[in-house]
C-alpha cells in the first residue's frame, strides 16, 4: 500500500462517521495529502497534530512540530535560510555526526542526501507540517540585521507624502498598507516578539520618527526606530486589523484581532491612545487561544507547600481567593490556572473580565463594557441568577463590586478575583476600606495570594558563583562565614546576552484561620493579622523569592527589585 493510500485509510479508521467525505477527499486530491488535512482540520473533525501524526505515520517517520523544540544555534548546525525556505526543512536537532531534520517531503531521498552534504553529518528525516516549517523559519532567522533589511526595503517603497505630513485614511491607506515590503516589516516585527518571548510590543512616536520597543521578561527593550512615514502607517496597519476606526486619532480605542500563523491562530489585544506627536499603539501577545494556552496550576511556579494550600482552597464550596500584585505581575493567568485545575462537566463556571484575554473551553465568559454601563458589579448580579457554581470577576474595584462578591460567597458560590494590592494582609485591610463591612469579610475570605515575576536564570549559559557577604547582607541577619552557592547567567545566544530567559512566578499565600476570622471582625491592626498569619505558617513573599534564587531559578538582584523586605506594621 502507497503512503498516500495508507493516509488515508488511517483517517477513515479515525473518522468512522466520515468515511464518506474521507473517500471524496482521496479522490479530488489523490497526490495532495497536505490539502486533504488542511480541509478536515478547518472542519473541526480532526486535530492538526493528530492528522500530521497520521501522515508521518504513513511515511514511516514521526512526526514533529518544530515549535515545541529548541532549534538548535551556531555555524553548521543550521540549512541556510534560502535553501531551508525553498526545501521546506529546518533542523531540529544537531549533534555531532548526526542531525534532526523535519521536512515537509521527508520520503524525498535526493533531498536528505543534499542535506546531509550541505551539515555534513547523517540525517535522520521526520515529517513536520510546511506551515510550520515557514513559520519557525521566519522566528528562527528574524533578528535586528534582518529588521534593519526589512525597514530600508520598506522606506524605499513607501511614496512621502506632500509636506511630509502624517499618514490619513484619505491618503490611499490600503495601498500603503498592502505593499509587500510593507508587511514584511510589519511580520518581521511580530516574528521578533514571539521568538523573543515578548509580552508587549509597543509603537512610540516622538517629534520625527517612531521606535519601537519589546517587553521581554518584563523589562522594556528597543529593536527599532523607524521614519515617522512608516510608523503612521505601522498605527494604521495595526487599527485595521484590530477593527478600530482609522479616522480618529484624538481618542483612545481598544481593539483585538488574530492572525493565522504556521497552522495556529495567535491572538492580540490592541490599543492606541493619542499623545503630543501622534498615536502610541501598545500590541499584547496573547499567544493561541483554546485550551493550550492556560497553564497548569504546577507549572506557574507554585512551591509544594503553596500549591497544596491553594489546591484545598479552590477546593472548597464557597468563599473568596484573591489574588494580589501589580499590573503584568501574572494575576490573570494564575487565576486561569486555578479555573483549570477545577474545571469539570458538573460544576458551572462563569467569568467576568475587562478584557477577555484568553478563551477559555467548556466555560462561559464575559466582556465588561463601560460605553453601555456594562460594569463588573452589572455582570455580576446577572451571572448571579444564572446558577453558577464558580465564579471569576476579574477585578474588584469598588464597593458595590466587594459586597456583590462577598453575599455571593455567603450564598454558596465560590469567587475569584483580583486586588491591586502590595501584599497579602493589604488586601484584607483594602476590602474593609472600600467600605464592606467586617461581618461580611470574614466569614467570606479563604485565601489571599499576592505574586510577582521574576525573570529565571537562563539555562544554557548558567554558572555558579560564590556569592559574597555584602551580597548576602540584605537578605539574611548574620551571613557569617558560611558559603553560599548562587547562580547566574554569562549571556548567551538563547537569552540574547541577558542571562535571562523567561519568568517564574514567587508567591505567598495566606490561608485565613478561625483566629483571624476573630480579628478581622473586630479590625485588628494589621500586625496583629501579621502576627496571627506567622503562627498559622504564613511566609512573606521575599522568603519563596530567596529560596527559588538558592535553588538557581532566578537571581539575587531580581529578589532585590521585585520584592520588599518584611512588611512593618504599625
Amino acid at each position: 500500500m502507497s503512503a498516500i493510500a495508507s493516509f488515508f485509510d488511517r483517517l477513515r479508521r479515525a473518522l468512522p462517521d466520515q468515511v464518506t467525505l474521507v473517500d471524496k477527499l482521496a479522490e479530488r486530491y489523490p497526490n495532495e495529502p497536505i490539502e486533504a488535512m488542511k480541509i478536515l482540520v478547518e472542519r473541526h473533525l480532526i486535530s492538526h497534530a493528530k492528522a500530521c501524526q497520521a501522515w508521518g505515520d504513513s511515511l514511516g517517520v514521526a512526526y514533529v512540530n518544530p515549535f515545541e523544540v529548541q532549534l538548535p544555534t551556531g555555524d553548521g548546525n543550521q540549512l541556510p535560510r534560502e535553501v531551508a525556505t525553498i526545501a521546506k526543512a529546518i533542523v531540529l536537532n544537531s549533534l555531532a555526526s548526526a542531525a534532526t531534520v523535519g521536512m515537509a517531503t521527508p520520503e524525498n531521498p535526493r533531498l536528505v542526501a543534499s542535506f546531509q552534504k550541505i551539515l555534513g553529518r547523517d540525517i535522520s528525516p521526520v515529517f513536520s507540517h510546511p506551515d510550520e516549517i515557514s513559520a519557525v523559519i521566519d522566528l528562527h532567522f528574524t533578528n535586528e540585521q534582518t529588521l534593519a533589511a526589512s525597514l530600508e526595503k520598506a522606506c524605499n517603497d513607501l511614496p512621502v507624502l506632500e509636506g511630509g505630513r502624517e499618514l490619513e485614511s484619505g491618503d490611499r491607506a490600503d495601498d500603503l498598507l498592502q505593499g509587500e515590503s510593507f508587511n514584511e516589516l510589519f511580520n518581521s516585527i511580530l516574528f521578533t516578539a514571539f521568538g523573543r518571548k515578548a509580552s508587549d510590543i509597543h509603537f512610540e512616536v516622538d517629534v520625527s520618527e517612531g521606535r519601537i520597543r519589546m517587553r521581554i521578561d518584563g523589562r522594556l527593550t528597543e529593536i527599532l526606530t523607524l521614519p515617522k512615514m512608516i510608523y503612521n502607517a505601522m498605527v494604521v496597519r495595526i487599527k485595521v486589523l484590530g477593527g478600530l476606526d482609522i479616522s480618529q486619532s484624538r481618542i483612545p480605542q481598544d481593539g483585538a484581532f488574530e492572525i493565522q500563523w504556521g497552522g495556529r491562530r495567535l491572538a492580540f489585544r490592541a490599543s492606541t491612545m493619542p499623545t503630543i506627536y501622534g498615536q502610541k499603539a501598545v500590541l499584547r501577545l496573547l499567544g493561541a487561544p483554546g485550551k493550550d494556552s492556560t497553564p497548569k496550576l504546577s507549572t506557574v511556579g507554585f512551591s509544594n507547600s503553596i500549591q497544596r494550600a491553594v489546591k484545598r482552597s479552590i477546593n472548597r464550596p464557597n468563599g473568596i481567593i484573591l489574588c494580589c500584585g501589580p499590573t503584568g505581575s501574572g494575576k490573570t493567568t494564575t487565576l486561569y490556572s486555578c479555573l483549570a485545575e477545577i474545571n469539570k462537566p458538573d460544576i458551572n463556571i462563569t467569568t467576568l473580565e475587562d478584557p477577555v484575554e484568553i478563551r477559555l473551553p467548556s466555560i462561559t465568559q464575559h466582556q465588561v463594557n463601560h460605553t453601555i454601563d456594562l460594569t463588573f458589579a452589572r455582570l455580576l448580579r446577572g451571572v448571579l441568577r444564572q446558577d453558577p457554581d464558580v465564579v471569576l470577576v476579574g477585578e474588584i474595584r469598588d464597593v458595590e463590586t466587594a459586597q456583590i462578591a462577598t453575599e455571593a460567597a455567603l450564598t454558596g458560590h465560590l469567587v475569584l478575583s483580583s486586588l491591586h494590592t502590595n501584599d497579602s494582609i493589604q488586601a484584607i485591610t483594602r476590602l474593609l476600606e472600600l467600605g464592606v463591612e467586617a461581618h461580611m469579610v470574614a466569614p467570606t475570605i479563604v485565601g489571599i495570594l499576592s505574586q510577582r515575576l521574576v525573570r529565571r536564570v537562563c539555562s544554557a549559559c548558567k554558572e555558579t558563583y560564590t556569592a559574597s557577604k555584602n551580597e548576602l547582607e540584605p537578605f539574611f541577619k548574620d551571613p557569617g562565614a558560611t558559603t553560599v552557592t548562587l547562580y547566574r547567567g554569562r549571556g548567551c545566544k538563547k537569552c540574547f546576552g541577558t542571562g535571562y530567559s523567561g519568568r517564574t512566578g514567587v508567591h505567598e499565600y495566606l490561608e485565613v484561620s478561625e483566629d483571624m476570622r476573630d480579628l478581622i471582625i473586630t479590625r485588628a491592626q494589621p500586625s496583629k493579622l501579621v502576627a496571627e498569619a506567622q503562627n498559622s505558617g504564613y511566609r512573606p513573599m521575599r522568603y519563596d523569592a530567596l529560596k527559588k534564587a538558592l535553588l538557581g531559578w532566578t537571581t539575587l538582584e531580581e529578589v532585590e527589585k521585585n520584592t520588599m523586605p518584611e512588611m512593618r506594621y504599625r
